[in-house]
């Protein structure tokens, strides 16, 4: 057998005996395959409680990090309704980007339409998602100082797809092509606007 054809075999057996032991028996505890087999029927008995307490405790800590996470994000979601019921005049804006496209795979494909609701000061996670049915997306962070709306991969690099306006402009509706790099580009529309039930409604025009 030629010297290349012998290493790829024994490089192939190689491969499969490593795949054998790791699907080989998992004992309690971890336990070595040689101790366990060395154990009594009592030993190995109270060797399976234990690993079921272990994997109680485990599931518990699991379900109570998911409870906390839920209650993190439905506070999170209270308060930025809360903020725009009671945003003042120029403090809340909402956009929308469209021909939208994301760089995905290092190539530029189209993206559906995206819409913000904003509130200057409250960052927020936004996901950008393919136009092929693959339920491909990106996600990003998106925030309004007032003047400026920010569309980023992240906030911890300078990679933004940026709209600034006054806020006359943002009254009448602001639009401009958008580019963030190796992120996402399109058409990004915003507008100031107040919530219905917000006291200054009545006088939207004159703010």
């Amino acid at each position: 057998m030629p010297v290349t054809r012998r290493r790829l075999a024994v490089g192939g057996l190689l491969a499969a005996a490593v795949l054998l032991s790791a699907c080989g028996p998992h004992y309690p505890l971890d336990i070595p395959e040689e101790q366990w087999l060395r154990m009594d029927a009592d030993a190995q008995q109270q060797a399976r409680l234990k690993q079921a307490e272990v994997d109680r405790a485990q599931a518990q800590a699991r379900q109570q990090e998911a409870q906390a996470r839920q209650a993190e994000a439905a506070a999170r979601a209270a308060e930025l309704s809360h903020a725009r019921t009671t945003a003042g005049p120029g403090e809340r804006v909402q956009c929308v980007l469209d021909r939208a496209e994301l760089h995905y795979g290092g190539k530029w494909r189209r993206a559906e339409p995206l819409g913000l609701d904003l509130v200057a000061g409250m960052p927020i996670e936004f996901e950008l998602r393919l136009q092929d049915g693959n339920y491909r997306t990106r996600t990003g962070m998106a925030r309004f100082d007032g003047m400026e709306v920010r569309l980023c991969p992240d906030f911890t690099r300078d990679r933004c797809a940026r709209l600034v306006a006054t806020q006359g402009e943002l009254r009448r509706g602001k639009s401009r092509q958008v580019t963030s790099h190796d992120f996402l580009r399109g058409r990004l529309h915003c507008e100031l606007t107040l919530d219905p039930n917000h006291p200054d409604w009545d006088r939207r025009q004159h703010y």
